[in-house]
């Protein structure tokens, strides 16, 4: 698949990139949302430091995907700790069918 070549500007500067063309949109929403984010924590934190601003938006983006990590760990322990539950209940009833 051929590249598409695209801009796109973060914290008033321009980067180019070659991406795949099924990539693009959720490259622009992605970089629409981080404006966003600087433009809040400009407001909010009155930084002016371009530098700072990305700086505050990648701890908040790397935050948020670690709590999904650990989401997902507490919901896969979660499902490991249920299968195991069923396979005991399973072996109870093979060893002791009476107990049904």
């Amino acid at each position: 698949m051929e590249k598409l070549n695209i801009k796109v500007s973060l914290a008033n500067r321009l980067y180019p990139m070659n991406v795949d063309p099924n990539e693009e949109e959720v490259i622009r929403i992605s970089v629409s949302k981080i404006e966003k984010m600087i433009k809040n924590f400009r407001e909010k934190y009155s930084v002016r430091d371009d530098q700072d601003l990305l700086a505050m938006c990648a701890l908040q983006l790397s935050v948020g995907l670690e709590k999904i990590e650990l989401g997902k760990i507490n919901d896969n322990k979660a499902v490991i700790k249920n299968i195991l539950d069923i396979k005991k209940d399973i072996a109870d009833v093979i060893n002791d069918p009476s107990s049904v």
